[in-house]
């Protein structure tokens, strides 16, 4: 299951909430999946949903609502194939009723939704449970280790988007509104505000799968730091180990290295015994143990010498002995 459907899944589980807070989660519902229809004469509004679990949660909380025979359709896709849902509700009366319960429409009023800024939940526990209504209706989110995170939730209507937005920003979310193709949807991209956006709605069970993932992610990232830091250094090691023997090796060739100075002997026969270890780890090996400088400075003594050396030829003493 994917963590979309698995944070619809959690929504939808019926929960018992005040009047108010079902109503708001309906109408948030209504205002993005619902439209209505004359059929002989009879007004329909109907509510569309892409999976069953869905269509009987908006079944339910008509129910609570007062609808007395809300309908549930099943309704099959010829382009993709996939079931998706009609809930029904029938009768002008009904519908006249439901949508003035729901602040959608004015008493008296019998054409349109109404999509106005005033009409919006006051208390918090109401405007999560609109927030809710519309992730369930146009949202979705993802969490992925190579594209990270997104939720976005897509409305219709400009109102819509702002009436969403003006509700989330009660709980300190952000988020960017774009346009797309006559298509307003809001979205959040970091991870901090979708933990927070999930803690608002009430999924707290993938909120805790979110967090178990960010977790992994992190800890899978710093360990890879940590290996890449180790692999480079160990890289370094290697390449200035490489660097110094062949110091040493020419060093032998143009003067010997029993001519050296015994700071410098001891440091090039503890480079050729232990071509694998580090300036620091040889350094320790001294007695009395030098510093990563202290035998930094050795090996850079001996450049200059076979430097010099190659300069004046191979005759005479280097300078330095």
């Amino acid at each position: 299951m994917s963590f979309n459907r698995q944070v619809k899944h959690e929504l939808v589980r019926w929960r018992e909430l005040a009047d108010c807070c079902c109503a708001w989660e309906l109408a948030a519902l209504v205002l993005l999946r619902g439209y209505l229809t004359l059929r002989d004469g009879n007004q329909i509004l109907s509510i569309l949903v892409d999976y069953n679990a869905l269509a009987r949660h908006v079944f339910r909380l008509l129910k609570k609502a007062g609808m007395e025979k809300p309908v549930v359709l099943k309704k099959k896709e010829s382009r993709f194939g996939k079931n998706r849902y009609l809930v029904l509700v029938s009768g002008a009366d009904q519908v006249d009723a439901l949508l003035v319960y729901l602040h959608l429409r004015e008493a008296g009023q019998k054409t349109c939704l109404t999509r106005e800024a005033g009409h919006l939940p006051q208390q918090r526990c109401c405007a999560r449970a609109f927030i809710r209504g519309a992730f369930l209706a146009g949202g979705s989110v993802s969490i992925s280790g190579r594209s990270g995170y997104h939720l976005e939730i897509n409305c219709s209507y400009q109102e819509d988007a702002l009436a969403l937005q003006e509700c989330l920003a009660i709980f300190n979310l952000q988020p960017s509104l774009r346009q797309y193709n006559g298509f307003h949807s809001l979205y959040l991209k970091k991870g901090d505000a979708i933990a927070d956006f999930l803690r608002v709605i009430g999924a707290d069970s993938a909120l805790l799968d979110m967090e178990a993932a960010r977790v992994v992610k992190s800890m899978r990232n710093h360990v890879n730091r940590l290996v890449n830091c180790d692999t480079a250094n160990l890289d370094k090691v290697i390449a200035s180990a490489q660097q110094q023997l062949a110091i040493i090796d020419r060093l032998d060739y143009l003067v010997g290295l029993n001519r050296l100075p015994p700071s410098l002997q001891e440091a090039a026969w503890l480079r050729k015994q232990y071509p694998e270890a580090s300036l620091k780890e040889l350094g320790e090996m001294l007695d009395p143990p030098v510093g990563k400088s202290g035998m930094n400075h050795r090996f850079r003594q001996m450049e200059r010498i076979v430097k010099e050396r190659e300069r004046k030829g191979a005759g005479g003493q280097p300078a330095g002995l």
